[in-house]
């Protein structure tokens, strides 16, 4: 048996009600110094 489900594209500013505004990504707020630094790091880094 296969169950799924087909909806059309998630739309953010019609389909999702918040009490208070957010963005789409939230901040992050950093505590610790990176372990491990992604690609698009080392050009801020340099």
């Amino acid at each position: 048996m296969l169950i799924g489900e087909v909806s059309l594209v998630n739309d953010d500013h019609q389909d999702n009600r918040f009490a208070d505004p957010i963005g789409r990504f939230p901040e992050i707020e950093e505590d610790e110094p990176p372990l491990h630094y992604l690609v698009s790091d080392y050009a801020r880094l340099a």
